[in-house]
């Protein structure tokens, strides 16, 4: 028997609210999504390289802190 609701409505309704705003990205593809990865790589590689340097002031420091 052929449903009297119409299957794209039927559809619509089946799906999560937050999916059909618009603002998710879920099916992000392609070149979009290598841009995004490359862009989450460079920032992880520039916190990592402030992590370092703020490790490094603190050992030089506690270095010249023995000598005083």
């Amino acid at each position: 028997m052929i449903s009297k609701k119409p299957i794209m409505k039927e559809y619509m309704s089946s799906r999560n609210k937050h999916e059909l705003d618009g603002h998710g990205q879920y099916y992000e593809m392609g070149i979009k999504k290598l841009a995004s990865f490359k862009q989450a790589k460079d920032r992880a590689k520039d916190i990592s390289k402030i992590a370092e340097g703020i490790e490094l002031a603190e050992a030089k420091k506690n270095f010249f802190s023995i000598y005083k």
